[in-house]
């Protein structure tokens, strides 16, 4: 059924971007979620410092990665409205 979505002429390449740019949010909301795990353990151990900054490291990457999905998502919804809107009667 998928296979029927991806291929009908009704579904925009906008929204085709849209979903793929969700999947990546939620994939980096849950990669955030898990680092904030990590790094409350890792306080909780003496001698994890370096351990420690690894993981702030990874999750300050996946902050901006978050922030760069935003941007993406903002200018996908911008396009896809302008596609739109210009198609409308």
């Amino acid at each position: 059924m998928d296979k029927q979505k991806d291929e009908s002429p009704d579904i925009s390449n906008f929204e085709r971007l849209v979903d793929q740019n969700w999947n990546e949010r939620k994939h980096l909301a849950e990669a955030e979620f898990e680092l904030r795990s990590e790094i409350q353990a890792l306080m909780l151990q003496a001698g994890a410092g370096e351990k420690f900054q690894e993981a702030r490291a990874r999750e300050r990457a996946c902050r901006t990665s978050l922030g760069k999905n935003n941007d993406e998502y903002d200018s996908l919804m911008e396009g896809w409205a302008a596609e739109v809107f210009k198609a409308a009667p």
